[in-house]
């Protein structure tokens, strides 16, 4: 069984690898790709394992999209609650904090489907969680 670790290595280095692959968060014409699938179960197990908190602190990472991917995969399958702080902000709440995550421009030009991909994610993701 692998430690935990080595799993948020594996992540981190699952996020590079995507990135060089050029397999954005939004981009959901790939999403049942084996490498979109695998970073996406990474992050659940982490979750389960160290819980969200823990998980959530990816979100400082710049490097690779790691920031974005964990960001996302908070949001969409961690389900934090919506006033819950993210501990390592001490004010912010997690939600907030990953949602100008995934907001903020990326340095890399988006294809136009990504970018609407995530504006619809954004606007579903803001009705889920009543932050309209």
């Amino acid at each position: 069984m692998k430690t935990m670790n080595s799993k948020t290595t594996d992540f981190l280095f699952g996020c590079k690898n995507l990135y060089f692959l050029e397999v954005h968060p939004f981009d959901f014409s790939i999403s049942d790709s084996k490498e979109y699938k695998g970073i996406v179960e990474l992050g659940k197990e982490i979750i389960q394992e160290i819980g969200l908190q823990s998980f959530a602190q990816f979100i400082l990472e710049y490097q690779y999209r790691v920031g974005i991917w964990s960001s996302f995969i908070t949001l969409e399958y961690g389900k934090p609650d919506r006033n819950e702080i993210l501990t390592i902000s001490g004010t912010e709440t997690i939600f907030s904090a990953c949602l100008e995550k995934i907001e903020q421009n990326e340095i890399n030009e988006l294809t136009t489907d990504i970018i609407e991909n995530k504006n619809n994610w954004i606007r579903k993701i803001k009705t889920c969680y009543n932050n309209v």
